[in-house]
């Protein structure tokens, strides 16, 4: 065969060296063109001539090889493994899908590199192949604040940013297109005569208008040249081009071993040894690579494929025989396993249909690798597994139950609990403490069929103490116990007129489950009983819970219960009037959750920072997100739900929006009454009566609050009420007036009262509210119309006053505040007065 190495290596055109010696002046850079256009082969010569110019500059690379955000995620963690700390950030975080925890990931990165002045390059190549929707939202941010010394690059064949965010990135941006990338037909006369190509003038202008510019076509062209002195046909397609150029003409052996490599997205040379199973994968591989530019290998030692060599080779893979296909894949399964590569280990064993491979997959990573994304394929490998196969592993079984649970599978754990009793009944091998563990595990999981009823739950966790010899296996013991809720109560408070049984359960249970679970969830009777005393209005008691159950959580490291007694002494700040309490909590807790890594729990501090600034009735400090009502990016299981939606009404009432909260209620009582939450139940009522009251549906709004009350009442809960006073007072006044409850009503009353001096305090030190400025009360409200540019005629309409009248407050207001000028500057004036009161 001939060869002719300058083929093999790199050629840009002077054209495309001056576009990309753009790059390192632009924050952000985008190569967009279609396949075979050298998008990789540039940004390649580029980062070399980079190193070298910039001795320092680093350069990270990362190739999106599948569709999976899950595997784009790793890969990125991967990308920064020289950065351990920020590599466990990530992994920890996840990723990022909402503006909040992409927010935290640009921290990550500032926080990293904020003492370093070399430049940073990040190359992210194959865009496209992830879903554009999912992406495009960390993209952009990172692309819109990234610091200067800080890079990126895309590469992609379809465009990334549309118009209206090209227009906000302005001159950031630095575009490279195909028209960059193309070669014109003088630049390909250079290009054949670099390579040695004889070609006259006349023959590359044929190339040239049969090729237009498409470096791969040129590419193959030449090699067809070499080979046999002339140009390919264009009515082939470039895959059977590819075949007849690169595949066809190779030893059988080569082109064997080519097709076999190609099955994985990229490899090593031991893992290339290892499928190929002979050390002669060394001398294929370097001859492949040095003759063919479809084939490279970068700096960590990793081999790829040009894509279009790529979907050749897998083509001619799946040509081959069933049982060749199953015995590779299934061996491609194995080597993922042993470099902890599991996620893919999944999906090439079940190409195989190695179920085995699978099973074996899971008992070596307890399917902590898989996460929602991967939910329906993990009930599809279950389902079509063979039950005998199942059987043969039953310490993958009990990790299979609580994933089950994690992904609401509730009939797939019970079946698996079925199949666990099955193989051990049949199991040889096991010793009997073995068999115990698994069963142990098992109660464990099979418990949270009977979540948030505490003596159900107890009753496995009894069951599982005796049997395990080990801690479970089925907790993770630094996972939120809470499933990110902001309380204990509202959790397990599940029977109306039950709740001092349940505060006696929790002191009982809990302790059975934290022997089992090395203290996983360690203080949250206290946190129970906490909650439970606020929402009566016993606050002492109350305080007292909540310090206990803070020094248990943190014996144990349970950030969750820690979250959740800050966010109750947040609550307990506000009847106090603390605001600086309030912004301390918050600030500490955001503080030691980035620092631990608790990301999911930010959710848990954001939410509630929402709805006690909803109580606050200044929705203007509240999370963006939670305000918006994107509740979909709220990182919470599905046991927190009820939460979430209770807190995001009273968001809705403190923004007005009454009708929505009705239109809610419906669904609302769908979610809690799947584990029949009493407190968001409670809530629900009083907010509904809430919105009622303002639509004009008296009676309605009545019988809602009589609803909550009669729920309410039996456990002396009457917190929320009094929360609520600024949209309940009149009817719960016409409800005392009626002898309905009447010794909670008087407690209400009371704690009414207590909550809005703590309420009126804080908006008086934050916000400027309920300062008088040394004016009577209806001059105050005539003041504060002005300023917002009334005229004295609305003003007088909105208050039920003479024009004369309202005209000669304004005069005694001015002469009191000592303003002066035109009536028009007066107002401003006014108006700049009220807004510096406020600061």
């Amino acid at each position: 065969m001939n060869y002719n190495l300058r083929l093999n290596q790199i050629y840009i055109t002077e054209r495309l060296k001056r576009r990309l010696d753009e790059i390192n002046r632009h924050p952000v850079a985008t190569i967009i063109a279609p396949m075979g256009f050298g998008k990789t082969t540039a940004i390649d010569w580029w980062a070399k001539k980079q190193v070298k110019k910039e001795k320092d500059a680093i350069i990270l690379r990362q190739m999106i090889v599948t569709n999976s955000i899950t595997d784009f995620w790793t890969g990125l963690c991967r990308v920064f493994k020289k950065y351990p700390i920020l590599e466990e950030q990530m992994k920890a975080l996840g990723f990022p899908k909402d503006p909040r925890s992409i927010s935290i990931f640009s921290e990550l990165l500032e926080d990293t590199f904020a003492e370093s002045d070399i430049p940073i390059y990040l190359i992210i190549d194959d865009l496209y192949i992830l879903r554009q929707q999912e992406i495009l939202p960390l993209v952009v941010f990172l692309s819109r604040t990234m610091t200067e010394k800080f890079h990126i690059i895309f590469l992609s064949r379809n465009q990334i940013f549309g118009e209206e965010d090209k227009m906000r990135l302005g001159n950031l941006l630095c575009e490279i297109t195909v028209e960059d990338l193309k070669l014109k037909e003088q630049e390909l006369y250079g290009y054949g005569k670099y390579c040695e190509i004889q070609a006259d003038k006349e023959e590359i202008k044929e190339l040239s208008k049969l090729c237009e510019g498409w470096i791969s076509m040129i590419y193959l062209n030449f090699k067809s040249y070499v080979q046999n002195g002339t140009w390919l046909t264009n009515t082939e397609d470039i895959f059977t081009l590819i075949n007849r150029i690169l595949l066809d003409p190779l030893p059988e052996k080569s082109r064997e071993f080519l097709i076999l490599c190609g099955m994985t997205d990229e490899f090593t040379k031991n893992q290339a040894i290892y499928l190929w199973q002979n050390e002669e994968a060394i001398k294929l591989l370097e001859s492949l690579t040095k003759n063919n530019a479809f084939i490279t290998k970068n700096d960590c030692g990793i081999y790829r494929y040009h894509h279009m060599l790529q979907q050749c080779t897998r083509q001619k893979f799946s040509e081959k025989s069933e049982d060749y296909r199953k015995e590779n894949y299934s061996r491609l399964g194995h080597l993922y396993i042993k470099s902890g590569e599991y996620i893919k280990a999944y999906y090439t064993f079940y190409k195989a249909k190695d179920w085995n491979g699978i099973f074996i997959t899971i008992e070596k990573d307890k399917l902590k690798s898989l996460n929602t994304e991967h939910s329906q394929d993990l009930f599809k490998w279950v389902k079509e597994c063979p039950e005998e196969i199942i059987l043969k592993h039953p310490s993958a079984i009990t990790p299979t139950m609580l994933k089950m649970f994690s992904f609401h599978n509730i009939p797939e754990l019970k079946r698996m609990k079925m199949l666990l009793l099955k193989s051990l009944e049949q199991d040889k091998v096991l010793t009997q403490e073995e068999k115990n563990n698994l069963l142990g595990d098992a109660e464990v999981s099979e418990s949270f069929l009977s979540y948030n009823n505490i003596s159900a739950m107890s009753a496995y966790h009894r069951r599982a103490n005796s049997l395990l010899s080990r801690t479970s296996l089925s907790v993770d013991s630094r996972g939120a116990w809470t499933f990110s809720a902001p309380s204990v109560f509202m959790m397990y408070h599940r029977t109306v007129g039950g709740a001092d049984k349940e505060n006696e359960e929790m002191k009982e249970c809990m302790p059975h489950y934290y022997q089992i679970s090395d203290g996983h969830g360690n203080g949250s009777e206290h946190s129970f009983l906490a909650d439970l005393c606020y929402e009566r209005g016993q606050i002492t008691e109350a305080d007292i819970s909540n310090r206990m159950a803070m020094a248990a959580a943190k014996r144990k490291n349970q950030f969750s219960i820690m979250i959740n007694s800050r966010i109750l002494s947040m609550r307990m700040a506000v009847l106090k009037g603390d605001v600086e309490e309030i912004k301390n909590c918050s600030e500490d807790c955001r503080e030691w959750l980035l620092r631990e890594k608790q990301y999911t729990l930010i959710n848990t501090l954001e939410i509630s920072q929402g709805f006690i600034y909803s109580l606050l009735e200044h929705l203007e400090s509240s999370p963006k997100w939670f305000l918006e009502g994107r509740l979909s990016e709220a990182l919470v299981m599905f046991p927190a739900l009820p939460m979430l939606h209770t807190y995001y009404n009273q968001i809705l009432l403190a923004k007005g929006e009454w009708t929505e909260v009705v239109a809610r209620s419906e669904d609302c009582k769908s979610i809690y009454s799947a584990y029949n939450n009493v407190m968001c139940q409670i809530w629900l009522h009083i907010q509904l009566s809430a919105a009622l009251e303002k639509l004009n549906k008296h009676n309605e709004a009545l019988d809602e609050l009589k609803y909550a009350l009669n729920m309410a009442a039996p456990d002396h809960i009457i917190m929320p009420f009094a929360e609520s006073e600024v949209y309940i007072g009149n009817l719960l006044k016409e409800l005392k007036e009626k002898n309905i409850h009447q010794e909670v009503m008087n407690n209400i009353e009371s704690l009414s009262k207590e909550f809005k001096k703590g309420k009126e305090k804080i908006q008086e030190k934050c916000w400027g509210e309920y300062e008088d400025y040394g004016l009577s009360k209806r001059e105050l409200e005539i003041a504060k119309l002005a300023a917002l540019r009334k005229t004295n005629m609305e003003i007088a309409e909105e208050l039920h006053l003479a024009d004369g009248t309202v005209r000669n407050q304004l005069s005694r207001i001015f002469d009191k505040l000592n303003i002066d000028g035109s009536t028009k500057n007066k107002r401003t004036k006014l108006d700049d007065l009220l807004k510096i009161k406020k600061q």
